[in-house]
This record gives structure tokens, C-alpha cells and sequence, in this order.
């Protein structure tokens, strides 16, 4: 377990401690997409950084199968974080990860990298990748172009698959990227190597969903 004090892997001044509490809703249908790759990041280590967690879903996940995750989002982490004391929940931006670099085995980003416009999504992938060591893994799933039930093509697109459109109660963000292949793999920094990246269709939602799933390491 990380230390609850002195948190050495933190740079100053970048986040707060967050305080888990209930947004007074069920979060999205859990889902079981960690598994395939459990044994890959016990290989690299137990560290792992979930970066805009969320509900804290996937960390109460690794953390209940012996890794040791610090996890943050730009709101406090809700339902399942209040279940979960055995992971250290930051309250940062996900653009500016409050990680010094090498500090981790594994990166994780679960649908939480694909809401900004281009220049701060490179800058974002850039600062995700390093936060984790040398042979380390970074593992992230984003909005397809085909998620079409989650708002690919709706709106304005103010840059090729970024979408804007008026906020609407209980929608999604004002602004939201659908990534092509191509896209994805023109997201990632130099120095990761793709291990895998696949099309998936999730159903964590009431309509399926469309993404791309991508595994890198480190060089």
C-alpha cells in the first residue's frame, strides 16, 4: 500500500488530496476489460497511475488484486471510492499529471484522454507516458469515429473528429474527440511501442459503445 504522507512520487503544487464521497447515483455497469491484461502489468510491476478515474471502477480493481494505485480526476472520485481505501484518490487536471516522470510500472486512461483539442491531447498522452518507467506500460481506451450512439458527428466539429455542442442535462462534455486508428496511433509520444490495439465495443452504457483499446510499453 502507498504511503498515506509524504507521497514522493507527487510533484508540488499540481493537485489536492480528494475526499471520496457518493454522487448519490449507481456509476456505469462494471465491466470486466482489466483482466486481459492483469498479468502483464504484474510483469511490469505493481505500481500503477489510473489517470481521470472516474468512479474509481478500474482502481478499486488492480487494488483489490494486490496492486498499489494512485488515482486521480479534476472532481473527487464517487461511489466505488468510498468502498476502496486501499488506493491514494488526487483531485488534479489530466492534462497535467501531478506525477514525477519514472514514477510508475503501468498508466492506465479509461475514456478519460479523448476531450480536448488536438495540441493539449498530444500534450496530455505525452505526460501520461511519462509518468511511467522504462519497460513500463500505458494502457488507454478512447472514443472511436463510429461511436455514433455517444455523439461521433453530432455538434460542431471545430477539429477533425473533435466536436462541440451545447451542454444538455445528464450528456456528455461540451467537447468530445473520436479517434480513427490513425488517430491514436498519431497520439502516441515517441519512444512507446503499440503491443496492442483493437477495435471493441463496450456495453457499459444503455447503448453500446465504440472504442479503441491500445496497450504500449516504454522503450
Amino acid at each position: 500500500m502507498l504511503p498515506k504522507s509524504g507521497l514522493p512520487f507527487l510533484l508540488p503544487r499540481r493537485c489536492t488530496r480528494a475526499s471520496a464521497y457518493d454522487f448519490g447515483m449507481r456509476p456505469p455497469a462494471t465491466e470486466d476489460w482489466l483482466s486481459p491484461f492483469v498479468d502483464r502489468f504484474r510483469e511490469a510491476g505493481i505500481r500503477v497511475l489510473d489517470l481521470g478515474c472516474g468512479h474509481g471502477l478500474d482502481a478499486a480493481y488492480l487494488a483489490e488484486r494486490g496492486f498499489e494505485v494512485v488515482a486521480y480526476d479534476r472532481r473527487d472520485p464517487g461511489w466505488e471510492a468510498g468502498r476502496q481505501s486501499h488506493v491514494t484518490y488526487l483531485r488534479a487536471d489530466v492534462r497535467y499529471p501531478p506525477i514525477r516522470p519514472a514514477s510508475f510500472d503501468a498508466a492506465l486512461a479509461s475514456l478519460s484522454l479523448h476531450y480536448l483539442p488536438w495540441s493539449d491531447t498530444l500534450a496530455a498522452f505525452a505526460a501520461a507516458a511519462e509518468c511511467v518507467r522504462a519497460g513500463g506500460l500505458f494502457l488507454f481506451r478512447v472514443n472511436a469515429s463510429d461511436d455514433y450512439h455517444h455523439g461521433a458527428g453530432e455538434g460542431e466539429e471545430i477539429e477533425p473528429g473533435f466536436f462541440h455542442r451545447p451542454p444538455v442535462s445528464g450528456g456528455w462534455s461540451a467537447t468530445k474527440r473520436f479517434f480513427t486508428e490513425a488517430d491514436v496511433r498519431a497520439a502516441l509520444p515517441g519512444g512507446l511501442s503499440i503491443e496492442h490495439l483493437a477495435h471493441r465495443t463496450i456495453r457499459r452504457y444503455a447503448q453500446p459503445k465504440q472504442t479503441w483499446e491500445c496497450l504500449a510499453r516504454r522503450a
